[in-house]
């Protein structure tokens, strides 16, 4: 995960004073069931509160409840979030709704526990999907793994016969476009049936192409995936100019088009499965290179080294480790006071790592590129001293 806006925001964090409460929570999938929600919400409230007096003494809780007072009254959830992420100082809060379940939990420490967040946001897609036939298209949208159907305005070509007009070439005569959006882009054909039919479809394809790019892939920077048999593959494939267009995943299946939101999430869920296993499949290629290059490690003294030093390029951390001790803001590594003892050092090497402008991965234990709790791929050579 690279340094996005959210992650952008919880870093400004580190800089305010703490504790930090860390507050994670599901939320119920339906907007109209809130108050199983609130319930759970409260609870964890009140073992912040508990937690806190218990373990730091000198802490006044009032300014942590003027923060949390902000919660009391706004919806928790909206309606594509699953999970929320709530981090509050004596001084600042933020929150993010995110699209996958979180478990339950309240953590304190010195700075804002990152790394669940992280996780939620892992191997999160989004992108476009091309429902193509012969003479129709639809669109779809996937944002962070979940479809849906765009709505199209009237006036957008969704036919071959809507893009062309009615001159088409397959009656014998030469052909235009209508124009429309496309700027009065012409063509034409004509010749046999087969043939005419043939221009008529790859001038519909060079329209739709046209469309998506100007209007969605230029606008949005998503990749476009395009789901059509094999025979159209190759002939969209071989006229598009979108730049978006997906080499990697191909679906080569005839498009339902008729009742396209029967099939859309089975489709979705394909999709993603296939560029989630690029995505690791990727992970797995950049660390081989980097460790025959000597620019990997796994030793927890030399990652908090290299963090400080912003030697990070890439870090994974397996979901769930932890290790107690603290980068302070001094730059100090210490695995020895109280403040260390409650503190996760692998959190504190993911955010050095990404205001030093690296990524850094949460993930499952077999997705790991290597076993155990953290690994690292340098942005130098490892030296042994």
């Amino acid at each position: 995960m690279a340094l996005t806006e959210e992650f952008r925001e919880v870093l400004t964090l580190k800089n305010s004073p703490g504790p930090f409460i860390s507050l994670f929570m599901p939320l119920s999938s339906s907007l109209h069931d809130v108050s199983a929600d609130r319930t759970q919400f409260n609870s964890l409230i009140t073992e912040a509160k508990r937690e806190l007096t218990h373990n730091y003494t000198a802490s006044d809780w009032s300014p942590y409840a003027r923060e949390l007072a902000k919660f009391e009254h706004d919806p928790l959830g909206n309606a594509s979030a699953r999970g929320l992420v709530i981090y509050v100082g004596p001084t600042v809060s933020q929150s993010f709704r995110v699209a996958k379940p979180l478990s339950s939990k309240v953590s304190i420490s010195d700075k804002p526990e990152i790394l669940p967040l992280i996780a939620a946001c892992e191997l999160n897609f989004s992108y476009d999907i091309l429902l193509l036939g012969r003479d129709m298209f639809r669109l779809a949208r996937v944002i962070n793994n979940e479809p849906e159907l765009v709505k199209l305005p009237n006036d957008v070509p969704q036919t071959l016969k809507e893009a062309l007009g009615s001159e088409l070439g397959s009656r014998g005569h030469w052909q235009r476009s209508t124009g429309g959006d496309n700027g009065g882009t012409q063509y034409s054909g004509t010749g046999s049936l087969d043939t005419a039919e043939n221009a008529d479809r790859r001038n519909f394809f060079m329209i739709v192409d046209e469309y998506l790019l100007k209007n969605f892939s230029n606008q949005d920077h998503r990749s476009l995936i395009l789901v059509t048999d094999a025979k159209n593959q190759g002939n969209f494939r071989k006229i598009s100019q979108n730049p978006y267009l997906s080499k990697t995943v191909q679906i080569t299946q005839v498009a339902n088009l008729n009742d396209p939101m029967t099939d859309l999430r089975t489709l979705a869920t394909k999709i993603t499965e296939q560029l989630e296993k690029a995505a690791m499949e990727t992970f797995e290629n950049q660390y081989e290179q980097a460790a025959g290059s000597k620019r990997t490690a796994t030793d927890l003294g030399v990652l908090m080294d290299a963090a400080v030093a912003g030697q990070i390029e890439m870090l994974f951390v397996r979901v769930g480790a932890s290790f107690p001790g603290r980068i302070s803001d001094q730059l100090q590594i210490d695995t020895t006071s109280v403040l260390s003892r409650d503190n996760n050092v692998y959190n504190d090497l993911a955010m050095l790592t990404l205001s030093h402008g690296g990524q850094v991965h949460v993930l499952p234990a077999e997705q790991m590129p290597v076993a155990g709790n953290v690994a690292a791929i340098l942005r130098s050579i490892v030296t042994v001293s």
